[in-house]
């Protein structure tokens, strides 16, 4: 009898413990309440790829060049001047240079090649400068229909895609084909 009773309250036992467990199941199925997509999120744009594909890398190239056209110019006028005044001061000296004369001549050269890098450094300063200023004018000409894009999408913010910042990424967050598409709708591209 004691046999009896024992297996029935093992067995309302498992079975009550098998509904416990079959009610922890089902409750933790049952679907949560909606909660609103969290905000943010980032979007991905290949800024070169929109230059290239819309034709603004070969206008921003060309600026460039049209820009360091005059500044080769003078660099070689430059040139030309410094060596002047370099053979006018070798041939005032004559055909027998004393040791100091050799001394100030190599002196004299030493400073027009300084003034030389100089002017060269300064045009690539400038070149430079004007360089970044394209890129950032570009980069706000884009930068509207990227946000509108992005927020479309739900994300936040758009960062430059470069593949020394970017190791991998959702394609679906990429959205340079979206904002060239957009792009060649509203702007004319440059010839």
């Amino acid at each position: 009898m004691k046999s009896t009773v024992r297996s029935k309250f093992t067995l309302r036992l498992t079975i009550s413990s098998t509904a416990i467990l079959l009610a922890v199941i089902l409750s933790s199925c049952t679907p949560a309440p909606s909660v609103p997509a969290p905000k943010g999120g980032v979007a991905l744009i290949d800024l070169d790829a929109v230059a290239k594909r819309l034709g603004r890398e070969a206008a921003i190239i060309q600026e460039l060049q049209d820009a360091g056209n005059p500044m080769g110019a003078q660099l070689t006028e430059a040139r030309k001047e410094l060596q002047a005044e370099f053979d006018s001061a070798k041939s005032d000296i004559g055909a027998k240079p004393t040791e100091a004369d050799l001394q100030k001549l190599a002196e004299l050269e030493r400073n027009f090649n300084t003034q030389l890098q100089q002017k060269q450094q300064q045009a690539q300063q400038e070149l430079n400068a004007k360089r970044v200023a394209l890129v950032n004018r570009f980069r706000e000409e884009v930068k509207p229909v990227a946000l509108k894009i992005a927020t479309a999408k739900g994300l936040e913010t758009v960062m430059i895609k470069t593949d020394s910042t970017v190791l991998a990424n959702d394609p679906d967050l990429d959205i340079t084909d979206a904002v060239v598409a957009e792009l060649t709708k509203t702007t004319p591209t440059p010839q």
